[in-house]
């Protein structure tokens, strides 16, 4: 006679390799697309080749190149829910510096404008809104930042020049001549001159020489 536990032990081997191959797909379609761009498409046999699987997988899993292609994106935006959430806890301009670095450290991550620029009703360009949201009236309340600080247009300019920069650093070093890592050092820091600039702490007066 087999049981509900023996029964449920047997599905469980056959719903694993599912989602590992879904994951795998998902990132061979990102490594693909960060060697070679966007504009390069995505080879739908040799992101399967690199998984071990065939392409009709891919279409199994995702329908179409198109789903493969959002479901890799939006895979890339959730890996980092974790260290976004972690940083709101910090000071504004802390904060708000935090995101700056890990949208630079996560390249594939400036490929999720395309979810944007391609209308996909399903993409929620500022992860974890209600958090921030939270965080910002703390902030306000705690006199981190001025009353009647228009929070929304502060994390959506904030959270598009760390894209920006994202995006643009490797052609703008390009065409200027320079090394890329210069394009994020000296934008950071003008990033944090301007976050500082925001936040009601940077405005306090020096205390009087003694």
């Amino acid at each position: 006679m087999t049981s509900a536990n023996d029964t449920g032990g047997a599905d469980r081997p056959t719903r694993e390799p599912g989602r590992v191959t879904r994951v795998a797909l998902m990132e061979a379609a990102l490594a693909h697309i960060a060697k070679r761009g966007v504009l390069a498409g995505l080879n739908m046999r040799e992101v399967a080749n690199d998984v071990g699987v065939t392409p009709a997988n891919i279409y199994h899993h995702f329908g179409s190149r198109q789903e493969l292609l959002r479901a890799a994106l939006t895979h890339q935006i959730d890996k980092l829910t974790a260290p976004i959430d972690s940083a709101v806890t910090a000071p504004y301009a802390e904060w708000r510096t935090a995101i700056f670095d890990l949208v630079q450290d996560n390249p594939p991550l400036r490929t999720t404008a395309l979810l944007a620029l391609d209308g996909d009703p399903s993409y929620e360009p500022l992860p974890l809104w209600e958090l921030a949201v939270e965080h910002y009236e703390r902030l306000i309340a705690e006199g981190d930042l001025p009353e009647g600080f228009d929070y929304f247009a502060a994390h959506v300019l904030t959270l598009s020049m760390s894209m920006g920069v994202a995006i643009y650093s490797d052609a703008i070093a390009h065409q200027a001549g320079i090394d890329p890592d210069e394009v994020v050092e000296r934008t950071r820091a003008m990033f944090v001159q301007v976050v500082e600039g925001l936040s009601s702490r940077h405005d306090e007066p020096d205390a009087p020489a003694s």
